[in-house]
């Protein structure tokens, strides 16, 4: 747990990783401008040198050596981006491992795990509780398989019920984040004034994602656009095409025991109605059957069909039978 905490706070998080980010988008677009400079002034060099046969290199050597200061200056900073750190290193790994060799690919290995744990997205693992708008207070686990996050529900709803898939966050590292371009990595929310004082950030990191919406009775599920939004030591899910938005949080012990008796007593309330149903079903059809023997047997006339051993039609229509 020690060398745990040690890794994890090498990294920066929060609000100064989005400074962060933001300073090394600057010292990219100063790269991209010593770079420029630099092939101008090889460029002229190469043309003053075959006028007068004399190197001008001056110019040049000056915006090479910026080159390689910044070059040097965005990696450095990039090694206390736990994201890049973890991208990178996974990449590593797959070369060493083309390569053959699995030291080396090992070694990567535990440096992308080294990072990954210090990524607030990647510590979700275990039960949350949301409020899913009408249908109450709701609890879920969330699990990952590799970089895939999965929310499964431990209560139900008539919608979507328990052990259902309720959203689901492909987490794996972006190829934006290598390029410094955005790609499909969804920049962060800004907060305004009084809600960033509120939760203690500015910046909300968010990724995207899938969640499950279905009809009453799971009818015609389908998966629809979702995000998934950091907040410090909570997080949210949005359901992007219905505007349904769910805040979650850990739970109590006692949140548990008592979402855990709700849906127990759900459960007891179902099987209990399904049984009287498939009581007076049987009953039902055990009296037609009567019904059938009797008649092939008897002539019934007005007097026998009042008598009572002809069954009570009142019977078929029981109070809550068929509700």
């Amino acid at each position: 747990q020690e060398d745990t905490a040690a890794s994890v706070s090498k990294f920066v998080t929060g609000d100064d990783l989005h400074r962060l980010r933001h300073q090394v988008l600057a010292l990219r677009l100063e790269l991209q401008e010593a770079r420029r400079n630099a092939n101008l002034y090889n460029e002229q060099d190469n043309k003053d040198h075959a006028h007068d046969g004399h190197n001008h290199n001056t110019g040049y050597n000056y915006h090479q050596e910026r080159v390689r200061e910044l070059e040097q200056a965005i990696m450095k900073t990039q090694q206390v981006d736990a994201e890049f750190v973890y991208t990178v290193s996974l990449e590593r790994k797959e070369l060493a491992e083309r390569d053959g060799d699995y030291l080396e690919a090992q070694q990567f290995h535990q440096r992308a795990m080294e990072a990954r744990a210090a990524l607030p997205q990647f510590n979700l693992e275990g039960l949350w509780v949301g409020k899913y708008g009408e249908h109450g207070y709701e609890m879920i686990n969330v699990t990952y398989q590799g970089d895939m996050l999965l929310a499964q529900k431990v209560t139900g709803t008539k919608n979507v019920p328990k052990g259902e898939a309720t959203f689901q966050v492909d987490l794996s590292p972006r190829g934006g984040l290598l390029a410094g371009s955005s790609g499909d990595v969804l920049s962060p929310i800004e907060l305004g004034d009084a809600a960033a004082k509120q939760w203690g950030c500015k910046y909300l990191q968010r990724f995207a994602g899938k969640g499950q919406v279905a009809a009453e009775g799971y009818l015609d599920s389908q998966w629809v656009d979702g995000q998934l939004i950091m907040v410090n030591e909570y997080f949210s899910f949005a359901w992007l095409p219905i505007g349904h938005q769910v805040f979650f949080g850990r739970p109590t012990p006692e949140l548990i025991l008592k979402l855990m008796k709700d849906e127990k007593k759900k459960e007891v309330g179902d099987c209990s109605a399904r049984a009287f149903l498939e009581k007076c079903w049987e009953e039902t059809e055990h009296i037609e059957d009567d019904m059938e023997v009797s008649s092939s047997n008897t002539n019934y006339d007005e007097s026998s069909m009042e008598s009572s051993s002809y069954p009570d039609r009142s019977y078929y229509y029981q109070e809550d039978c068929f509700q």
